[in-house]
């Protein structure tokens, strides 16, 4: 039970503190950014949600799903690498990224409506796209970037 209450704590210390850099990044970046950069951030708005969900903190909740939405827009040249890795499978790529941003959304609204349950059947989607678009094209992705 203790070993229990430290790992959680670590782990919570850990969500806050990416969480603020994922605020600091957006403060001080307008700029576009690489894929796995846009990808940690996204990571630091899921552990906000996260932190929010567990202590029942709809501003909280409701900021990291706005932010997943506002992320900086990927690189032109990182655009063009993923258009050219993924190739015929972009548009599976594209709909994973709506899927993801439209949902994040619906945990905004459901958030500023203090609707738990609805964060969390919205949640459940976001979580199920990104690990499903990571499931489809990490790998590829990442050996493609390798072989750069």
């Amino acid at each position: 039970m203790k070993n229990q209450k430290l790992f959680l704590s670590i782990i919570l210390i850990s969500g806050v503190t990416l969480t603020g850099l994922s605020l600091n990044n957006r403060i001080q970046t307008n700029n576009s950014l690489n894929l796995q950069t846009i990808m940690r951030l996204i990571m630091a708005d899921i552990n906000m949600i996260n932190e929010g969900i567990y202590t029942q903190n709809f501003q909280l909740i409701e900021q990291g799903a706005a932010a997943i939405n506002q992320h900086p827009p990927l690189s032109d040249e990182t655009r063009k690498f993923i258009q050219k890795t993924l190739d015929d499978q972009m548009p599976a790529f594209g709909q994973y990224d709506k899927l993801v941003h439209n949902h994040a959304d619906s945990i905004k609204k459901a958030a500023s409506q203090h609707d738990m349950n609805k964060v969390l059947e919205q949640y459940r989607i976001v979580q199920q796209g990104c690990v499903s678009c990571h499931t489809s094209f990490r790998e590829t992705i990442i050996q493609a970037r390798t072989a750069k």
